[in-house]
C-alpha cells in the first residue's frame, strides 16, 4: 500500500505531537548509541517556545499520512542560518524529525523542501548534522547533500551539507 502524505505549515494544535516525536527520537538514539540530539541538551535548546516562535513565523512545517491526519514527521525550514556566512539563496533545513515506524517520511520532507525552495527561487538547501554520526552523514549524502565543512556550536560538533538545486 503506497501512503499518500499531507505536508502544511504547522499549527499550534500540532506541537504536543512534534515534541512527542522528538522525545522518541532522543530514546532511539540513546537505545541505539547515536549520538546526535540526545548528547546536545536538545530539549533544552529547542523547547516548546521555540516550535511556537516557529509557527508565529511560518517556518515550522508537518508532514501527515493523509487518511488518518496522524503526524509523522515535522522539519523547520528557515531562509536564514547563523551558521552560513554567505549571500546564497537558500533555505536551512532544521528540527527534522520522524516517526520510528515511518518509512521514508525523511526523504519525503526533504522532497517537498526542496519543492518549496525551488518555488521561491533559492538555489540551495542546506543542512547539518552531527559529525559522528556516520549513517545520517550517509543518508543525507545518498540524498545529494554534499560535505562543506565542519562546524562548532557548544556541546554540538556537526557536518554541514549542501544540496544544489
Amino acid at each position: 500500500m503506497n501512503i499518500i502524505y499531507n505536508f502544511s505549515l504547522a499549527q499550534e494544535k500540532d506541537i504536543a505531537d512534534i515534541l512527542l516525536l522528538i522525545r522518541k527520537r532522543i530514546q532511539w538514539m540513546d537505545n541505539w548509541g547515536i549520538e546526535q540530539w540526545n548528547k546536545t541538551n536538545y530539549m533544552e535548546c529547542y523547547p516548546k517556545e521555540y516550535f511556537d516562535d516557529c509557527i508565529l513565523k511560518h517556518k515550522l512545517y508537518v508532514l501527515s499520512e493523509k487518511e488518518s491526519g496522524k503526524i509523522i514527521g515535522a522539519v523547520v525550514l528557515d531562509d536564514t542560518d547563523k551558521r552560513w556566512k554567505d549571500e546564497i539563496p537558500a533555505y536551512y533545513i532544521h528540527n527534522l524529525v520522524t516517526d520510528l515506524d515511518a518509512k521514508g517520511a525523511g526523504a519525503a520532507i526533504i522532497k517537498y523542501c526542496e519543492d518549496i525552495a525551488i518555488e521561491h527561487g533559492k538555489r540551495r538547501l542546506r543542512l547539518d548534522c552531527q559529525k559522528v554520526n556516520v549513517k545520517l552523514n550517509q543518508y543525507y549524502e545518498k540524498l545529494g547533500f554534499l560535505y562543506v565543512e565542519e562546524i562548532r556550536d557548544g556541546l554540538y560538533v556537526g557536518n554541514k551539507r549542501e544540496k544544489l538545486l
